[in-house]
């Protein structure tokens, strides 16, 4: 049976796509340095999957390739606006060189690539198609170098198609929900964790940025059922979000608050008391995705706000529960 390499396939998209596989009966092959790991023993019992902990530059370096992979799926980066601030310096490289050995070994395994971008790399607000500009602000903070590092990994990848690669690029727009990780400074999962704990809900900055978020599911309902697709109709570059589920920073901190039956305040804060000096806001402060390649695929998203954000509180409690449990 043909197989699919998902790397970063024990982290919060990466593992969502590889039970999406699991699913269609597909053997999956993860790929995971631990870096951004949200999972580590799910697909332990699964005979149908294979689950390699190591950097995927290493794991190419050491002779070993995607031969028999028929997808390759590359997930694997740092991720967090706060997450990636330790990283300042080393994140390009870091993004270049594990994307570069992908693309050889994909190459080499003639396997179809889906390279994992970010819309972090517009640098400008609105409703953003993929054929608009891209923009790099003058201030070259660690998010600017996560966004030009990645779009770099777009040119690299979609240059490869004269090399024979069959490649697409997608640019999730805030991918939340269950198993993601607060530790990064993602929005949601910090929201929740403090209305769970009674502690302030602490919103950044005005509160009034716009976002609009996406479920993990409906992300790798797209990859599974939708990537061959748009690799055919020759689309090098997809925008995957939802364009209902948009919503304000303060808003969503209340609408957390209430779906969690919590009685925590909601607070402005300076986010750099918070994460440091070298953290800086977003430079959309409007963030929406123009999803008309995507619809024109077939493809549209599915899970409504209220319902991702309950998932993600259940998610939260059952880990509580959990911990209290092995306490």
């Amino acid at each position: 049976m043909p197989e699919v390499v998902v790397t970063g396939g024990l982290g919060f998209i990466g593992s969502t796509i590889v039970e999406a596989y699991l699913a269609e009966g597909t053997e999956v092959r993860i790929i995971d340095s631990g870096v951004s790991s949200v999972v580590d023993s799910l697909f332990d019992d699964d005979p149908r999957v294979t689950v390699v902990r190591a950097p995927v530059e290493e794991y190419l370096a050491n002779g070993d390739g995607f031969q028999g992979a028929e997808r390759v799926i590359h997930c694997a980066a740092r991720l967090g606006p706060a997450g990636i601030l330790e990283h300042a310096g080393t994140l390009g490289r870091d993004l270049v060189v594990s994307t570069s050995a992908v693309i050889e070994a994909s190459l080499r395994a003639k396997a179809k690539l889906c390279v994992f971008s970010s819309a972090e790399v517009y640098g400008h607000s609105g409703v953003l198609a993929e054929d608009a500009d891209i923009r790099v602000p003058a201030n070259y903070n660690a998010r600017i170098e996560y966004a030009v590092g990645k779009t770099l990994t777009e040119v690299m990848a979609l240059n490869s198609r004269y090399r024979g690669l069959d490649v697409l690029v997608i640019r999730p727009f805030n991918v939340a929900g269950a198993r993601q990780s607060g530790s990064g400074g993602h929005v949601l999962p910090t929201f929740i964790r403090q209305a769970l704990a009674g502690e302030p809900i602490t919103v950044f900055a005005s509160g009034t940025q716009l976002r609009s978020f996406c479920s993990p599911t409906d992300l790798a309902e797209f990859v599974v059922h939708h990537m061959d697709a748009a690799i055919g109709a020759g689309v090098g570059v997809v925008n995957i979000g939802s364009t209902s589920n948009e919503i304000d920073m303060m808003g969503l901190a209340h609408r957390v608050r209430e779906l969690a039956g919590s009685t925590s305040e909601v607070a402005l804060v300076d986010s750099q008391s918070i994460h440091g000096p070298r953290y800086f806001e977003a430079e959309s402060f409007r963030k929406m995705p123009d999803l008309t390649l995507a619809t024109e695929l077939g493809w549209k998203p599915r899970v409504g706000l209220d319902n991702l954000i309950l998932d993600a509180i259940e998610y939260a409690r059952s880990r509580q529960s959990r911990d209290v449990r092995h306490a």
